[in-house]
C-alpha cells in the first residue's frame, strides 16, 4: 500500500482515540461518580458514547484527509 494511505489510517486512529478520550474529561461530559479510578474511567468512556463517537469520527476523518491533500512536488 501507499505511504499516504498508511499515514491516513494511522492519523485517523490516533485522532479518533485522542478526541474520544479528551471528551471523556471535558467539563460538559464529566460524570459524577464516587468510585475506584478504573471504574470511573470505564463509566466515563460509556457515558454519552454516541455523541463522542460521532465527534471523534469527524476529527479522525479531518486528520486522515490531510496527507491526501498535500501534493508531492
Amino acid at each position: 500500500m501507499n505511504k499516504k494511505i498508511w499515514l491516513s489510517i494511522i492519523l485517523f486512529c490516533l485522532g479518533f482515540i485522542a478526541a474520544y478520550l479528551l471528551m471523556c474529561f471535558l467539563p460538559q461530559f464529566r460524570i459524577k461518580l464516587a468510585a475506584e479510578p478504573m471504574e470511573y474511567f470505564i463509566e466515563s468512556i460509556r457515558h454519552n458514547a454516541f455523541v463522542k463517537v460521532i465527534v471523534s469520527f469527524v476529527v479522525g476523518a479531518v486528520l486522515a484527509i490531510i496527507p491526501q491533500t498535500i501534493k508531492k512536488k
